[in-house]
């Protein structure tokens, strides 16, 4: 207040408003000390005046000011409001417009993984398979799976289709799984109580077949699996479902999987495969779970006719001089066409699964799986065809115990055993008797896994031992076939 009133009072004190003591005019009687004292306060009155008014005057323009400015403030979080208002219309208008061009995608998944393996086996050879023209050669890299999957999760509708390229046989690529479900209820949690499912699906046998690639930590399945279900894959319609700790599955199929060597995922006859698992799955603590089922299967498989022969000779140059000589041309008869004809087979198998997760450590999981068949040989080692079998069924015989080991989160070691026994009731020539054999196959294999998120760098040692070896006598022995694979995966 003392700074503004300053340049009023500086007047005043230049013209000396303020008269000293003793400065009078000549011609004039000094001012009593009253009537100084009243000039002095008239003065001073109308100096207070004076700074009470120019107080009253900037008092109301600063009041003005701060009107104005609170004015245009407001104006301008107006606009502000405004146009980010405006923003956001714009932005949930292009937002659904994106949705509703976009609708179709919703509930799709993307995934896939690539297995490459270098593999060393004890049993390669630099030569060609005589009968097939293929490379005894296993020492090598491959390209064991490469997968894409898509899935769609409608609620009451769900869809899956994979695709599989692999250097196993040479380059491919195909369809590996395609199906289509109809679920009711359509969500919720645990499985649906009744899910209809048509196409290209994995046959619902036991537990390993139905186990995903990429979560077993063993190269393969076992060799019952390999060779009873050959890429666990068929065409049909399969009925699956759960309710509680229950689950369920029952399947029609071809009978012919995409692994099977004579018509892969065709059907030579019109009797089809019916194939079904129940089971139990519960946790039985915090800490433990608890899984098993019991599985069967009933179905024809097919024995392939052949054509009618006409009669004929054979030379045979037994003493290799190029020339006739007598007793190596022999007559051969005509033969008549046999038609095509279907035969029985089925398997039963039960399989049981615990997990036990240990604090600090990890999980440890000890699973197991038996499986009695006839007539189910469909792989590469043994196709069970009793017709060219003198008449004879073949009896099948698998089972495996595997351990699996967490130690912590990137380490994983395995242990399993695996028996296959093709023919039960196989007989060999010795010494010109029929006397009983074994062509069953066994396995141990050792496992670890280094795991990422991203993939896994697995080796495994296979310690095989079969019946398809020889001695110097001709009698059977074990062919020397253990493997050292290293698998790198990779997965996104």
């Amino acid at each position: 207040m003392w700074l503004g009133a300053a340049p009023l009072l500086s007047p005043l004190l230049s013209r000396g408003a303020f008269a000293q003591s003793g400065d009078v005019a000549p011609d004039q009687a000094p001012p009593t000390e009253a009537q100084r004292a009243e000039a002095v306060a008239a003065k001073a009155a109308s100096a207070t005046a004076e700074l009470t008014v120019e107080l009253a005057r900037q008092t109301g323009e600063v009041a003005a000011l701060r009107a104005d400015f609170e004015r245009r403030l407001r104006e301008e979080q107006d606009k502000r409001e405004a146009a980010i208002a405006a923003e956001r219309e714009r932005a949930d208008a292009a937002l659904k417009e994106t949705r509703a061009s976009m609708a179709w995608i919703q509930g799709l998944s993307l995934g896939g993984f690539a297995q490459t393996d270098l593999s060393v086996r004890q049993s390669s050879s630099d030569q060609l398979n005589n009968s097939t023209g293929e490379p005894l050669n296993q020492n090598r890299f491959v390209l064991r799976r490469a997968r894409l999957r898509t899935e769609i999760d409608r609620g009451l509708v769900t869809g899956a289709l994979e695709l599989d390229g692999n250097t196993v046989n040479g380059p491919q690529m195909r369809v590996l799984n395609a199906e289509g479900t109809l679920r009711i209820p359509p969500v919720g949690a645990g499985p649906s109580l009744f899910g209809l499912t048509v196409g290209l699906f994995k046959i619902p046998f036991g537990w390993e077949v139905i186990q995903s690639d990429r979560d077993r930590l063993f190269l393969e399945r076992s060799i019952a699996a390999q060779e009873l279900f050959p890429g666990e894959y068929d065409l049909g319609a399969r009925l699956a479902g759960g309710w509680r700790y229950i689950r369920y599955a029952l399947a029609v199929q071809n009978g012919e999987p995409i692994g099977e060597k004579t018509f892969p995922v065709r059907d030579p006859n019109n009797v089809k495969d019916v194939t079904g698992r129940v089971g139990v799955e519960t946790p039985l603590s915090p800490a433990v779970d608890f899984a098993a089922g019991f599985s069967g299967l009933k179905g024809k498989g097919f024995h392939k006719g052949t054509a009618a022969t006409k009669a004929g000779i054979v030379w045979n140059d037994r003493n290799d001089n190029s020339s006739v000589d007598a007793g190596e041309i022999v007559a051969v008869s005509a033969k008549s066409a046999t038609p095509s004809q279907n035969f029985d087979r089925h398997a039963l198998g039960a399989d049981l699964r615990v997990v036990v997760r240990v604090p600090g450590l990890g999980a440890t999981t000890a699973y197991g799986e038996v499986t009695w068949a006839k007539n189910l040989g469909r792989g590469s080692r043994t196709i069970a065809d009793p017709v060219a079998n003198s008449g004879q069924d073949l009896r099948e015989l698998g089972y495996y115990f595997a351990l699996v080991q967490d130690v912590g989160r990137f380490l994983q070691v395995g242990l399993r055993y695996d028996f296959y026994d093709p023919n039960r009731d196989s007989t060999d020539l010795q010494q010109a008797r029929q006397v009983p054999s074994s062509q069953s196959y066994q396995t141990w294999a050792f496992v670890a896994a280094a795991r990422i998120p991203a993939g896994r760098l697995i080796a495994e040692y296979d310690l095989n031992r079969n019946h398809n070896g020889r001695d110097s006598a001709g009698l059977p022995t074990n062919l020397a076939d253990n493997a050292f694979t290293l698998r790198a995966e990779v997965r996104f």
